[in-house]
């Protein structure tokens, strides 16, 4: 039986027992902003163990297979035989529905009646005051067989006070021969013999701060099973390595280097099939967060490739085998192979680039400790400072040992010291994480259960005649709200689009037809499901719950939204038909004035390729193509061809948005939101700008119809008024500023001949300063090109003996910075990170060796500040190099 039968034979099952078959969320938690990534099967089932949602029909009872990524045992990856960053887990979950007699019934029939395990082999674990589960198991297994455990491992609790409950656990035995050999082992132990297959987790009491136990009024089943486990046990085999996906990319990691090392080869196919979904679920590599996570496994999978002699670019290539072993489970990862390929090559890149700035300031580092003429064998450094190279540069200590071989000495460091700063650094990385931001839904939750979901006429009607159901003020139900108060209205229905998919929400109007009251809506929300709220400030007189309202919203600014939003979906066709098939959206904002579209591309967008989007939009609109929308199954929507948007959760019927007829379409998405009759409504379609918002992701900014119409107005007025004050023609535009720039550099070239040089070493040597010790020249200049500044800095460097040289000039009309450190302080400051920070205050980019580092900018206005901060940059670097 391979993994994948597993994961069938395990949705049949539970699809048998009525339970609602959910799809795995993303690796970025839908339901739990506050948490980096989803590490187990009920974290998107959050809100209905709390009660706050239910699930339609009368079975309130689910199951999922989740993909999960975890990296608290990062470091054990490999060396045992069960641990893994990624992994699978099967869950069945009951919300207040049934607990611990079918729980417990069912796990035993679908492991010995569907996987058909021998049932001598497995043994259960029940916490120790949990008679109820005991007497259970009791009739279905020799109470032999049953093991009672305390708290620490048979008892879970969500903190130290709310929900908690007695666990019990599925062990099966692999054998003698795998035991530890201690008195007492047993089930239960540590060891490999009784591996855990399935933990029951029965949530039925909720812990009073006094430690008291009270039952809950509603109780939970959460299981969670791995399924690399237990394919393990079924496929008789030593560990999750050696199951048939995993052991497939083990394979092929063979093939790749003849070098032999199973732990090198375990962690890279381990790391590999986490990269691989990490990146399909939208994550990108990055300085912070979760995109600083994927930088660390990449690395560290790159890292255990140089042990098998692997020191070019082939995690790539292991994680398109990865797609390939997958794509029956995950059909949506190979529509994501050319993205996934690209993102993993360019971080490659950037880390064989890293690596060559890393032996560089280990080599400084040598150097320094034999700066007297000592050749020594081995070089001995604080666990602190192992750390620092570890998390500047992103150099792994295995990785400092292999360069500090290669240079003839063996790295010896306190290790305790060094995972103190690691686990500093970590406690401050998660002070600093606050999830997305989300405000607390709970009163929404509420809401949507007394009220339920709010009814939406917007697509037929602009204006409708409702009542108001319910007024909320500061988050507390109130009855009345009076002139000048902003609240927010729950609708019986409703004409006003809540946020949602990128779309801003309506605004307009609302006017009492009982009570004379006036109200403007200022904005439109869809907090929970499809409950919809309408933020209000009331205008005049006073409205109450239950009052009949005239409803209307903004229709000029929705028309400008529709023609925004049908525009998106024109630009995603001409991305992924001009740049490539990877071109996937990756979030989008749609408002009335403009809208901003966030996709997948490796580099900047060309000009003419830019050009050509456009002209493709342009052309899909003046064709004056129908847009239509048609509500089906998912199933059937995705048979159409129907794009999804990434990160939506999408129920049973779907509305897809057709663009050219469904015989022959040139668009088809899936998406609840508004949209024009025909493209030709658009008007006129622009791009603003193409930027870049992360590693791998770019956006593009624009807008359409009468704002198109007073940008290009706008831009036209601009002309005319260059062409006046050129005294030039609109078409001479170009050809007249040339001659005139040229004029321009000559004059000032021979102005600058003229005056000489005007800079003295001893002029700049009177500007040096001191911070900690440490000698700082700090200085704007006046120079003609980076040849000269160059030149100026090395005369600084050398007269200055020790310290650094920072140096700031505007060239071609752009700041540039050259910082210069001194050879014995380069293990202090590093002068390629100082240019990089610099570069950031003046909104461009920078690097360079250790010693020396140029910054470059786009504000010329920011070089005075960035020069500033040298002296205080400088500081902070050399107490991180210290402490």
């Amino acid at each position: 039986m391979n993994t994948n039968d597993i994961r069938k034979k395990f949705i049949e099952f539970f699809k048998d027992k009525n339970h609602v078959i959910f799809p795995g969320d993303l690796l970025v938690p839908s339901s739990d902003p506050t948490l980096l990534f989803t590490s187990a099967g009920m974290v998107q089932f959050k809100n209905y163990f709390l009660g706050k949602q239910k699930l339609k029909g009368p079975y309130q009872r689910a199951a999922s297979i989740q993909k999960c990524f975890r990296t608290s045992d990062i470091e054990r990856v490999g060396l045992t035989a069960r641990h893994l960053t990624f992994f699978e887990m099967l869950g069945n979950f009951s919300f207040g529905d049934y607990f611990k007699r079918d729980a417990i019934q069912w796990a035993w029939e679908f492991l010995t009646e569907e996987i058909k395990l021998e049932k001598e082999k497995l043994y259960v674990s029940v916490y120790k005051n949990d008679t109820e589960a005991y007497e259970l198991w009791s009739k279905i297994i020799p109470i032999n067989k049953i093991v009672k455990l305390d708290e620490d491992s048979n008892f879970w609790q969500m903190g130290d006070t709310g929900p908690c409950g007695p666990c019990s656990e599925i062990l099966y035995d692999t054998g003698a021969e795998k035991s530890c050999g201690k008195n007492g082992c047993g089930p239960g132990c540590d060891c490999d013999r009784y591996i855990e297959i399935w933990n029951l987790v029965f949530t039925q009491f909720d812990k009073q701060p006094d430690g008291t136990l009270t039952n809950l009024p509603q109780k939970n089943i959460d299981t969670g099973m791995g399924l690399e486990r237990l394919a393990s046990v079924k496929q008789k085999v030593n560990t999750n390595f050696e199951t048939d996906e995993i052991c497939a990319i083990i394979n092929f990691v063979k093939k790749l280097s003849d070098v032999k090392d199973e732990t090198s080869q375990r962690i890279i196919a381990d790391h590999s099939r986490a990269v691989a979904f990490l990146i399909a679920d939208g994550i990108l590599p990055s300085n912070e967060g979760r995109g600083y996570v994927l930088r660390r496994v990449i690395r560290r999978a790159m890292t255990y490739g140089r042990k098998l002699e692997l020191k070019e670019s082939f995690l790539s290539r292991v994680c398109d085998r990865v797609i390939d072993i997958m794509k029956d489970a995950y059909p949506d990862i190979a529509g994501q192979r050319e993205h996934i390929i690209k993102i993993v090559k360019m971080e490659e890149e950037k880390f064989i680039e890293t690596l060559n700035i890393g032996k560089t300031a280990l080599i400084a580092e040598l150097n320094e400790q034999n700066k007297n003429g000592d050749k020594r064998n081995v070089i001995e450094l604080p666990g602190k400072k192992v750390f620092y190279f570890y998390d500047t540069i992103g150099l792994p200590p295995e990785l400092q040992k292999e360069i500090f071989s290669e240079l003839g000495v063996k790295l010896k460091y306190d290790e305790s010291e060094f995972a103190l700063a690691q686990q500093d650094a970590h406690n401050r990385s998660k002070a600093s994480w606050r999830g997305s931001g989300e405000r607390d839904m709970g009163n929404y939750f509420e809401l949507q259960k007394q009220f339920g979901d709010t009814i939406f006429r917007g697509y037929e009607e602009n204006k409708l005649s409702t009542e108001i159901l319910a007024i909320v003020k500061d988050g507390k139900i109130v009855n009345v709200a009076s002139a000048g108060e902003i609240v927010e209205l729950i609708l019986k229905e409703t004409v006003f689009y809540g946020e949602s998919g990128g779309q801003i929400g309506d605004s307009g109007k609302i006017i009492g037809t009982e009570n004379s009251f006036e109200a403007e809506v200022l904005d439109t929300q869809k907090p929970v499901g499809n409950l919809v709220t309408h933020k209000v400030e009331v205008k005049k007189g006073a409205m109450s719950v239950g009052s009949g309202v005239e409803i209307e919203i903004d229709l000029e600014k929705r028309k400008d939204i529709m023609k925004n939003h049908t525009a998106t979906h024109i630009l995603h066709k001409a991305l992924r038909s001009i740049l490539g098939k990877h071109a996937l959206q990756r979030g989008s904002l749609v408002a009335d004035t403009k809208f901003r579209f966030d996709f997948l591309h490796p580099a900047q967008v060309k000009k003419d390729e830019l050009n050509l989007i456009e002209e493709f939009v342009n052309k899909k609109i003046i064709e004056n193509y129908p847009v239509e929308t048609e509500i089906t199954t998912i199933e059937e929507a995705k048979a159409l061809g129907a794009m999804a948007l990434f990160g939506e959760k999408y129920g049973e019927k779907v509305r897809c948005v057709i663009i050219g007829g469904e015989k022959k379409p040139e668009s088809i998405e899936l998406c609840g939101g508004t949209h024009c009759r025909a493209t030709g409504e658009i008007g006129q379609f622009i791009i603003l700008s193409e930027t870049s918002v992360g590693s791998g992701m770019r956006r593009i900014e624009g807008c359409t119809g009468i704002h198109a119409y007073h940008f290009l107005k706008k831009q036209q007025d601009i002309i005319n008024n260059v062409a006046e004050l050129l005294k030039s023609s609109e078409s001479d535009i170009i050809s007249r500023l040339t001659k005139n720039l040229e004029e321009k550099k000559k004059l000032e070239k021979e102005t600058h001949k003229a005056k000489g040089p005007g800079i003295s070493k001893e002029s700049l040597m009177k500007d040096i300063s001191e911070v900690n010790g440490i000698k700082i020249i700090a200085r704007k200049i006046d120079t003609q090109s980076l040849e000269e500044m160059r030149g100026i800095s090395d005369m600084l460097k050398n007269g200055i003996g020790s310290g650094v040289v920072a140096i700031g000039s505007i060239i071609g009309e752009k700041p540039v910075i050259l910082i210069s450190v001194t050879k014995d302080l380069v293990k202090k400051i590093n002068a390629g990170t100082m240019a990089r920070e610099l570069s950031a205050i003046m909104g461009g980019g920078g690097g360079g060796r250790p010693d020396f580092a140029q910054a470059g900018g786009k504000n010329t206005e920011k070089l005075d500040e960035a020069i500033n901060s040298v002296k205080s940059k400088i500081s902070d670097l050399n107490k991180s190099a210290v402490g």
